[in-house]
């Protein structure tokens, strides 16, 4: 890993391309999919993404505040029981598959139990986890057993130094041992999340894409977003997708487009000649993918979110302590469904009321 030098100097960034939505692109997110979940713009929503918690063992710079501190003895999260019945519910309206993230979704101890009653709602075909990877050494044959399909861990960078500058306190050997542990309990494919950050993140860009010429590990690049905690970093800070892939093709030849199967996310996959691994870019500035939406967010405490920035949530979980909750759920979810909003605003500097990715996960 420490082979390849960081580069000297950051690709300037490239302007930001017009928000559009077209009625053909939406009716293509989620082709022949069966969904009653189908928002006024056309686009069927099969994939739901769950916060079990809004806590975190790190600091990392584009995420929280250093000082970012939890109340104690604030843990009014959904319940395993609790988020059964919330996901059940919107499985039988079409989801098919949902992702546990955080904050970081392994410090909760019941998260094995999580995963084995999400796994086992009727309709859902595939679970997958959005991790840190601190811990994940330990937990990844037992998650593995309860039915968790996939993992995505966040890596940063390659450099032990820089990533524990970025996580503030990370360790980057534990995290590999994470890795490690995830491809040998058999969850695949096991993808690793960058963010990119201009100081430095195309040389960590360049180490992590080698990752793939020789082991099956997929790489996915993330475009800095802003929020209300990072907002200060996005503009010295930013780093486009289309200057990366620039710079990794003239260090490791072309990328061709990569077919792993159904697309279930905002990543377009590609792969360089005869590498067993991917590269992917997730380009929420640079080129937006809102028309191509085919997700929902539920909060670690029960709330609806129809797009990572909007500017409302809509609470569920009162709609559990009612005669019939899963008929509550499912006329609710349909009523709010269609205010989904046509795209997120942040290119012109609106992150809605999102403080931190440690809310709802990415």
């Amino acid at each position: 890993m420490s082979r390849l030098a960081i580069l000297e100097q950051s690709p300037a960034r490239r302007p930001l391309a017009p928000l559009a939505i077209s009625a053909e692109t939406a009716e293509s997110a989620d082709p022949g999919g069966e969904t009653r979940l189908i928002d006024s713009f056309g686009r069927r929503l099969t994939y739901l993404r769950v916060s079990v918690t809004d806590r975190c063992n790190l600091r990392c710079t584009y995420c929280l505040p250093e000082d970012a501190e939890f109340p104690f003895g604030d843990r009014a999260f959904l319940s395993p029981a609790e988020i059964e019945t919330i996901v059940g519910a919107l499985a039988r309206l079409g989801i098919r598959r949902v992702r546990l993230t955080g904050g970081e979704p392994l410090v909760r101890r019941d998260l094995p139990e999580i995963v084995r009653r999400v796994k086992a709602l009727p309709g859902i075909e595939n679970l997958a986890l959005s991790t840190n990877g601190i811990g994940l050494a330990r937990l990844a044959p037992e998650l593995k057993a309860a039915g968790l399909d996939r993992v995505n861990v966040s890596m940063d960078s390659l450099d032990p130094e820089r990533f524990r500058e970025i996580t503030r306190r990370g360790n980057l050997a534990e995290v590999w041992e994470g890795v490690e542990a995830a491809l040998a309990a058999g969850l695949e494919p096991v993808k690793l999340n960058a963010v990119l950050l201009a100081d430095g993140g195309d040389g960590d860009a360049e180490r992590l894409a080698a990752l793939t010429l020789d082991r099956p590990l997929h790489v996915r690049f993330i475009e800095l977003m802003g929020t209300a905690s990072n907002q200060h970093l996005q503009p010295e800070r930013y780093l486009s997708c289309d200057a990366v892939r620039a710079r990794l093709e003239s260090r490791f030849g072309p990328l061709a487009p990569f077919d792993s199967g159904p697309r279930t996310g905002p990543a377009k996959a590609f792969q360089f000649a005869g590498a067993p691994g991917s590269v992917g870019f997730i380009t929420p500035l640079s080129h937006t993918f809102c028309a191509e939406c085919n997700r929902l967010r539920l909060t670690a405490r029960g709330e609806l979110r129809l797009c990572l920035f909007a500017d409302r949530v809509y609470p569920l979980r009162p709609l559990l302590a009612t005669p019939d909750p899963d008929a509550a759920l499912e006329s609710e979810i349909l009523r709010v469904l269609q205010e989904k909003p046509a795209e997120h605003m942040l290119t012109q500097g609106n992150y809605g009321n999102l403080v931190s990715f440690m809310q709802i996960g990415g």
